[in-house]
């Protein structure tokens, strides 16, 4: 496969999983305003500005749903992922199904109209989630009419390196959180929170099936960190993500070692103990490692398979004035 054509597939991926994760956190977070009135909503909304960037004066919710739902610029923005991938799924036409293209576009024609005043008017929670169906149908469709080749593998790629970069986003946005708000661990807002990182990640009800109703901030780690059997946790995202590099793997020494590296994360998670980070308090330095350990990934990635390997060619000496050619 050209890597034009595999790269295509996996920003095409990666883009649509961001949407729905963007989605997924304003919409969280507007619930838990809306749920605990003692919520400092200001935090909140600076947590989720400084983790992506916005570089907003005063976030408030308006002004980061202008930057994260509604720009055309911002790399994390709704409306710019879904266009994105909608310009890599014309140029991948022969590579992915009908059906995914005739998904993708239809959104794309949907968004362009789209302002906050008719969010606020359709309701928040309601576009928010015909955001995260569109994204999960995409996928869903993906498995269900792509042949398992480089093309639905590249596009998985993209799907899961995106996701573990983002569980460990959503988990520094609650840290960012609770440094903001001091003096607030075991209080009943600080369980809220922790309630809701598990609702950004979709893994609450799963949480409550595995544990029970109790939020506790070490089986809450212990959940998104290192459930080998829960799609949004990052031990499962990197396992699967180490199965579909396998898939597409060559010989290249580049290649195996991007895949040697994830083995090794992956290792690190298994090592983790919950419990002891959060009674020494060491959360925020094991979490900044992880995160630069996860978004390491992309550019190996890109260098594996995106990237010409060949050494640049060597300049060719030449002795003063052998490149002119007498006159006759």
């Amino acid at each position: 496969m050209l890597s034009r054509i595999a790269r295509g597939l996996y920003q095409m991926g990666s883009l649509v999983e961001r949407a729905t994760n963007v989605a997924r956190i304003l919409e969280v977070n507007h619930k838990m305003n809306l749920e605990r009135a003692s919520v400092d909503e200001a935090n909140v909304w600076l947590a989720i500005s400084e983790s992506f960037g916005c570089g907003l004066a005063q976030p408030t919710e308006e002004a980061l749903y202008g930057e994260l739902v509604l720009s055309e610029r911002h790399p994390w923005s709704v409306k710019h992922c879904v266009e994105a991938a909608r310009d890599e799924g014309r140029a991948m036409r022969e590579h992915i199904s009908e059906e995914m293209w005739l998904h993708l576009n239809r959104i794309h024609l949907q968004l362009p109209s789209v302002t906050f005043d008719e969010i606020l008017r359709m309701g928040r929670s309601e576009f928010n989630r015909q955001v995260e169906v569109f994204a999960d149908a995409f996928h869903g469709l993906a498995d269900d009419t792509m042949i398992r080749g480089e093309s639905w593998s590249f596009l998985r790629i993209g799907k899961l390196v995106e996701r573990a970069t983002m569980i460990c986003r959503i988990l520094e946005i609650k840290r960012k959180t609770l440094s903001l708000a001091p003096g607030t661990e075991g209080a009943p807002l600080d369980v809220h929170q922790w309630q809701a990182l598990l609702r950004s990640l979709s893994g609450y009800e799963p949480y409550r099936r595995a544990y029970d109703a109790r939020i506790l901030p070490e089986r809450v780690l212990e959940f998104v960190l290192k459930r080998s059997d829960f799609p949004r946790s990052l031990t499962f995202t990197l396992v699967e993500l180490g199965e579909a590099l396998r898939h597409v793997a060559g010989s290249s020494v580049v290649q195996l070692r991007l895949q040697g590296y994830v083995e090794r994360l992956i290792d690190e998670l298994h090592l983790i103990d919950a419990r002891e980070l959060v009674r020494s308090g060491s959360f925020e330095g094991e979490l900044r490692s992880l995160e630069r350990s996860c978004r390491e990934i992309g550019p190996q990635v890109e260098l594996a398979y995106f990237t010409s390997l060949r050494p640049d060619s060597a300049p060719i000496a030449a002795a003063p004035g052998a490149a002119l050619v007498p006159q006759q």
